[in-house]
C-alpha cells in the first residue's frame, strides 16, 4: 500500500499540511502569522513537499518576500501589519477600513496583483492608474497611489527590499482636469434661505413634540461646523461653562460606523466611538446664542442615550440616529421651504464660508482653520475664491 495517503498529513507546527484534493493533486499549504498563506501543487507528495520546503527556507531567510510574493501576497502582509497598528491604537479603524476597501476595490482582483513584488516597475503602477484615470475620480486613483506608495515604503523599512528597490521612480498622477470623475463641489445652503430653514428647523407640533426630530441638531451643527460624526456623538460632559456664563463645547469623539470584524455580531458594521478625524480637531468651540438655544432644546427632548448616557443626540428608543435619520430631517425641512436637496455636510461647509466671509486677516482665518479642526492651508484651498468684482476693485485702489 502507498505512503501517500489521501488524508491531510499532520507536520511539526510551523511546517504546513500536505493533503490531496478532490481532483487528485497533491497540495501543500504553508501557513505563519504574519506571512500570506501560500499552495503548491505537485502530482506527487514529494514534489508538494519539495516546494513547500523551498519556500519554508525562503521565507526563514527572509528572502519570499521580495522574490516569491506577488503584489496581492505582499498587500496582504501590509495590511496585516496594519491592523496590529489598529490593535497597539496607533492607527483608526475607520482608515484600515478605507485603505483595505482601496486594496479590495482597485488591487486585488487586477493584473497588478499577480506580479511578483521583485518584478513591479514603475510601468505596471503607472497602468494601474492610467486605467482609473477615465472612470474615477482623482482622490480615489490617489488612495491606490498611497498604498502601494507606503506598502513599498514599508518593506523597505523593514528590509524586505533593498534600498535601492523603487518602482515609484517615474510613476505620475493625471492632473484633476485629466481624470473622467470631477471632484464634488462643496454645497452650501444659500444664504437667502438660512432663515427659513432654521425657522423650519425648530418648528413644534401642537402636541409641543418637535415637528423634525434632528432639527435643532442640524441648526446647532449650522453655527458650531461640526462634522457629522461629531455632532452624534456631542457629550454632556463636554459642556463648559464659562465665569462670564458663556457656553463652550469640547469636541474630543467621533461616532464611526466601521466594518464588523467579530463574527458573532451578524451585522455587516457596528458603530465606534474614536477620537476626532485628526489630532487638531479635538477642540473647544464658543457657541452663540442661537447654538446655545439649539443645545438646550436637544437636552430637554431627547431621550437618555442607552449606548452612554452622557451622549446629547439619541433616537427614541434611546439607540444612536443613523445618519440617514439625520438626512430625512433635513430633506423633510428643505422641502418645507422649497429648498433643493443638499447633504448634511452642507451645515459645515455653510458655517465655514459664512465664517470666512467675516474675517480680514490672516489670524482670523487661522481661527476659523482652528473652530473647525483643520488645516489652514485646506481651509483656504477649499473655501477662499476670489471674484471678479473683487479683482476690479483691487485694482481700481491703486488710482485712488
Amino acid at each position: 500500500m502507498s505512503n501517500e495517503t489521501t488524508a491531510k498529513s499532520r507536520r511539526s507546527k510551523g511546517d504546513g499540511t500536505i493533503f490531496k484534493n478532490s481532483k487528485g493533486k497533491w497540495i501543500a499549504r504553508y501557513t505563519k502569522k504574519g506571512v500570506t498563506t501560500k499552495e503548491f501543487s505537485g502530482k506527487t507528495k514529494t514534489e508538494a513537499k519539495a516546494k513547500l520546503d523551498e519556500y519554508k527556507f525562503l521565507v526563514q531567510s527572509g528572502e519570499a518576500v521580495n522574490t516569491r510574493l506577488t503584489v496581492g501576497e505582499y498587500s496582504k502582509k501590509f495590511l496585516f501589519f496594519k491592523s496590529q497598528q489598529v490593535i497597539r491604537k496607533k492607527l483608526k479603524q475607520t482608515t484600515y477600513d478605507r485603505i483595505e476597501r482601496t486594496f479590495e476595490s482597485h488591487i486585488e482582483l487586477h493584473p497588478i496583483a499577480q506580479i511578483l513584488m521583485c518584478n513591479l516597475k514603475s510601468r505596471d503602477i503607472q497602468n494601474l492608474l492610467d486605467e482609473m484615470q477615465p472612470n474615477y475620480s482623482l482622490s480615489t486613483i490617489n488612495k491606490v497611489y498611497l498604498f502601494l506608495h507606503s506598502m513599498i515604503k514599508h518593506g523597505k523599512e523593514e528590509q524586505d527590499f533593498p534600498e535601492s528597490y523603487n518602482p515609484f521612480n517615474t510613476v505620475e498622477l493625471p492632473d484633476e482636469t485629466a481624470v473622467g470623475k470631477k471632484t464634488k463641489e462643496i454645497q452650501i445652503l444659500p444664504p437667502e434661505c438660512l432663515e427659513r430653514f432654521k425657522e423650519a428647523a425648530l418648528e413644534y407640533n401642537p402636541d409641543g413634540t418637535l415637528a423634525y426630530r434632528y432639527g435643532p441638531a442640524l441648526v446647532f451643527a449650522l453655527n458650531t461646523g461640526l462634522r457629522e460624526g461629531e455632532l452624534l456623538a456631542l457629550s454632556k460632559n463636554g459642556i463648559i461653562t464659562g465665569e462670564d456664563g458663556r457656553k463652550k463645547i469640547h469636541i474630543s469623539e467621533t461616532l464611526s460606523l466601521v466594518k464588523n470584524r467579530d463574527e458573532k455580531v451578524g451585522t455587516k458594521s457596528v458603530w465606534m466611538i474614536t477620537p476626532p478625524k485628526y489630532p487638531r480637531s479635538d477642540r473647544i468651540i464658543p457657541l452663540n446664542q442661537e447654538a446655545e438655544m439649539c443645545l438646550q432644546i436637544m437636552l430637554q427632548t431627547y431621550n437618555e442615550n442607552k449606548i452612554r448616557n452622557d451622549f446629547i443626540i439619541s433616537t427614541k428608543n434611546g439607540n444612536f440616529p443613523t445618519k440617514r435619520n439625520i438626512q430625512l430631517s433635513l430633506d423633510r425641512i428643505l422641502k418645507k421651504i422649497g429648498e433643493k436637496h443638499y447633504g448634511t455636510h452642507a451645515m459645515r461647509h455653510t458655517f465655514a464660508t459664512r465664517l470666512l466671509s467675516k474675517t480680514s486677516s490672516h489670524q482670523e482665518i487661522k481661527a476659523v482653520a482652528e473652530l473647525l479642526g483643520d488645516d489652514y492651508k485646506v481651509v483656504v484651498k477649499t473655501y477662499l475664491h476670489t471674484d471678479e468684482t473683487g479683482k476690479h476693485n483691487l485694482v481700481d485702489m491703486l488710482n485712488e
